[in-house]
Parts: C-alpha cells; structure tokens; sequence
C-alpha cells in the first residue's frame, strides 16, 4: 500500500520551526503559570487531597495521543485478572460531554448514561470493563469521595489526571509516545508539552506507548536513573460491524477498499494500525479529537458509505451508532499490549499493597 497522504488541521509547532520560535515565549508564560501552580501544590499551599484507598493515575505530559483509553482498560483488566476480588473505579473528566447531568457512567454491570451525558472515552471504557465502576466529572477530588460512599471500592483509576494534582496519587504512570517523544520540548503553543518536560520527574513510572524497539533520546536525557520505565504497543484486538455488532475475522477485510475516518488526537496512528489488516484505504476524512459530530458531518460520512466500506475507532462510532445510513462501517477496536506485563504488575503490586 502507498503511503496515505493525511490533511489534518496542523499544530503550530509542526507548521514551521519559525512559527514555533514565535511563540516561544506564551509557551514560556503558560509554563511558568503551571510551574508556579506546581510549586504551591508542594509546599501544601494548594491542598492535595487523599482518598482512603489507592488510586492510580495515567497520564501524560504531552497533549494527546499517547493511548491513554486503550491503557486505561489494560491496566483496569489485567489488575483484575490478578486481584478477581478488587473493585475498581474509574474516574474520568468526560470531556466535552454535551450534558451534564449524574456522574455515575457505569456501575459494572450495565452502562447507565448516553454518549451526550458522558462523552466518548468514558463510554467506551463502560463497554469494555464489566466489573468496574465508571464515574465522570471535572472536579474528581469530589467524584472519589462520592463514589466511595455508592459503591465498595478497593482501587480507583483516574485517567488523564498526570496535571490534576488536588487528588493525591499512589502511582502516576506517564505515558509517552515511542515514536514522537516530547515533540520539540516546547510548551504550548509553541509545542505539544502541557507543562515544562522536566516535571516528567514527577511520575513513579514511565509507560512508552507506540515502542519501536529503542526509546526517544530526550526521555533518556530527563528520566532519572532510578526511574522504571515499561513499554508498550497497540494492536487491532477485533474488527466488528456497526450495523450488527458481529465480529468479523480480520482476513475478511484483506484487499478491500476502504474509506478511514476518525476523530483522534493521532489520527497517523490510525492509520498505520489499520493498514496492518491489509484493507486498502482509497481515502482518509480525518476529524479533531473529541469531535461532536454535527448532521453534516454524518451527511458526508454517509456519502463515503454510498461509495466504499468506512473503517473507524470505537471512539467515533459510539457517537455514529443508530445513524439509518450508516450500515457498511467496520468499527476496529484497539488493545494496549504490554511488553514485559508480569514485571509491570508486580511493580504496581508492590506500590498498591505497601500504600503508607
């Protein structure tokens, strides 16, 4: 297959060095304000509040893109293949949810909020985890506390919650990506850093996602000695059709043309995971993360359909499912693997059972 020519809406700091250089210094300002904000959290001006069970955090320095969902449900499943007896909660911003009404996504057992109430990450992660609580809200000091009084808790996951330091956190797992690292080190908007690259001394751990065999210099230049650091990749764990909801093998789908859509923050990364099935992919309609898809926006993906299959993410397709013109799509769900898994657990073990 050709490389496939990708028209996203380009970052400043990938359109021109110049560009970036330019705004250096509302990177500089936006970095120092976080700096700052770090520095009262550890002197306990800010207060950090702590739950009365441990909570682990997955996060990243860098804005999107690192596979924190697909982590997220490997971390929460592989715990409890470990620990069957261990209820677990996940907490989550739910971002760009459009109403925001409960805060109670899933109790385990059955989903009890729409994609509108919840947003898309968190209702993925409810479809996949049966067994786990999901829980959504921007303030989740709160949501903890609530959740704990629901529901029986041993552990609570919080996803995406590296800058979100009013929780206090028994483990902050930082992912990074493999092949991009940190970008050019800048903060935004002069580059993809959420705050100045040396607070990656802040994590317990380091998670490489995307691993290609050797790990990006500037995170071997910053990660201190003492620091574990775990790798990780993505693979296709099923291919499924909308319409039906049945599985279908991946050599079904060997040769045929397809038309790619999705709405992440890494859309290459789609991409490349699905042109290892061997489909080949005639066109790409790429999307902002997070997007609300609009009735237009369904309109000209029903045009792809009329004309070829359409390939997308979980994420996408809860937001699609129930459209009466979307019957030809082929929804592609996404697995962390974690390399060395037996190690990584057993660090987290060690962490979670000596809680101080």
């Amino acid at each position: 297959m050709s490389k496939l020519k990708i028209k996203t809406t380009t970052p400043p700091w990938e359109m021109s060095n110049r560009l970036s250089s330019l705004l250096t210094p509302i990177g500089w300002l936006y970095g120092m304000a976080m700096e700052m904000r770090n520095y009262l959290y550890d002197l306990n001006v800010f207060k950090c509040h702590r739950l009365p069970v441990p909570a682990i955090s997955i996060g990243n320095l860098t804005v999107g893109g690192t596979g924190k969902t697909p982590m997220t449900i490997e971390i929460a499943r592989g715990w409890k293949k470990r620990h069957p007896t261990t209820h677990i909660g996940i907490i989550l911003r739910g971002y760009r949810r459009t109403r925001h009404k409960g805060w109670i996504v899933s109790n385990g057992e059955q989903v009890l909020m729409g994609i509108k109430e919840s947003g898309d990450e968190p209702q993925v992660i409810a479809r996949h985890l049966k067994g786990a609580a999901i829980f959504v809200g921007s303030d989740r000091v709160s949501v903890g506390l609530r959740a704990l009084t629901h529901f029986p808790l041993d552990l609570i996951i919080l996803d995406d919650a590296f800058q979100h330091r009013r929780l206090y956190r028994d483990v902050d797992i930082l992912l990074v990506d493999g092949k991009k690292g940190l970008g050019n080190g800048r903060v935004l908007p002069s580059g993809p850093l959420r705050e100045f690259a040396r607070n990656l001394k802040r994590a317990t751990c380091l998670m490489v996602t995307h691993y290609t065999g050797t790990l990006p210099k500037n995170i071997l230049d910053l990660c201190p000695s003492e620091m574990p650091i775990f790798k990780a990749h993505l693979k296709v764990s099923e291919v499924w059709e909308g319409s039906s909801g049945k599985t279908i093998p991946a050599e079904e789908l060997k040769n045929q043309e397809v038309w790619g859509v999705c709405g992440t923050a890494n859309p290459e990364s789609f991409i490349e995971t699905i042109g290892k099935l061997g489909v080949r992919i005639v066109g790409f309609t790429p999307f902002p993360d997070h997007h609300p898809y609009s009735s237009k926006d369904l309109e000209r993906i029903a045009f792809q359909i009329a004309h070829h299959p359409v390939i997308t993410t979980e994420k996408d397709w809860v937001k699609w499912e129930g459209h009466p013109l979307f019957e030809r799509v082929y929804v592609v769900s996404i697995k962390t693997q974690i390399l060395e898994e037996e190690r990584f657990y057993d660090f987290l073990h060690r962490i979670v059972y000596n809680r101080k």
